[in-house]
């Protein structure tokens, strides 16, 4: 029968009288299977449980780097747009405070102007009638010592004044472009 076993089965695997090897095996087997599910399975699955975790919270902490860049980012274009905005203000005031300094330098200078003709004007006046004063009293000189040698004798004062207003009066007249006694032609 050995015989028969042995030519069914030539690599003994099966063999009756050797199971005792494979019993021993499975034994070794599951002893092995058992310190590793034991002592190095734990300690593995820490170091792997531990790694994920380190990943996660390294995914998490990623995650809220990227949140608090993408806000500093819209903060900055906000900071930016508002600098730009105030620059854009700045301009503008300064470009208003330009335009009322030029006004008011123009309405100065004009006031100023007005002021120096008007001061002229008055200059002007006061040597018209300082001139007219002067031609005056030389005309009533002039109009007394003709009037002297004309009549021959002393002209007392009321006279004087008489012939020195319709003197002037000439003068006056023929300056304005019209002769008195003349009227329109």
């Amino acid at each position: 029968m050995t015989v028969l076993v042995a030519q069914l089965d030539p690599t003994g695997i099966f063999d009756l009288g050797n199971t005792s090897l494979i019993f021993w095996e499975v034994i070794t087997f599951l002893i092995l299977l058992f310190l590793l599910i034991r002592y190095v399975y734990p300690p593995i699955r820490r170091q792997i449980q531990e790694r994920q975790r380190q990943i996660e919270q390294s995914i998490d902490e990623a995650e809220k780097t990227r949140a608090e860049a993408r806000e500093l980012l819209a903060e900055y274009r906000r900071q930016i747009e508002e600098a730009r905005g105030e620059g854009r203000r700045i301009l503008e005031d300064a470009r208003k405070q330009a335009e009322a300094q030029r006004e008011r330098t123009k309405r100065e200078a004009r006031e100023e102007g007005d002021r120096i003709i008007q001061r002229a004007r008055e200059e002007i006046g006061r040597e018209r009638e300082s001139a007219l004063r002067e031609v005056r009293r030389e005309v009533a000189d002039m109009v007394i010592q003709a009037s002297e040698q004309v009549i021959g004798r002393s002209v007392d004062q009321d006279e004087h004044e008489r012939l020195i207003s319709q003197a002037l009066d000439d003068l006056e007249a023929e300056v304005a472009g019209t002769r008195p006694g003349s009227g329109p032609a």
